[in-house]
């Protein structure tokens, strides 16, 4: 394995980028800023018990709700929103027709000699 690894950007026309896991990198942010969320709040909450900010058993009932609900919530419009996105896309298999193919409806027709008669024909041809 080499020392210096170069990032791969595409400079030639013909040279395709490498994709992206929006999915997987926008999930480890929201892991990462709701972390950091918790992390905030915990050390305000422990600061104010130190100063006998939190008296009442209300006040520790509300900690759950202040360091889980928000990181929840935007886990929850995430989703929402990604399921809005994915709305406006075109179906992946709108392109095939289920309806048979009009070669399969059509009726070879018959050759053969003459004194057969048509079907094409009617009553009045025999």
């Amino acid at each position: 394995m080499t020392l210096y690894r170069r990032v791969r950007r595409p400079f030639a026309p013909g040279e395709e980028a490498a994709p992206l896991n929006w999915r997987r990198g926008l999930f480890r942010l929201w892991l990462l800023v709701s972390a950091a969320w918790v992390m905030s709040w915990a050390i305000y909450f422990i600061l104010s018990a130190m100063a006998q900010a939190l008296t009442t058993v209300g006040d520790f009932l509300a900690i759950p709700v202040v360091f889980f609900g928000p990181p929840v919530a935007l886990l929850l419009c995430a989703i929402a929103t990604g399921w809005a996105i994915r709305g406006f896309g075109a179906d992946k298999n709108s392109g095939q027709n289920t309806a048979p193919l009009p070669s399969e409806n059509v009726v070879p027709l018959q050759r053969g000699d003459e004194s057969e008669p048509s079907r094409d024909a009617g009553p009045a041809a025999t």
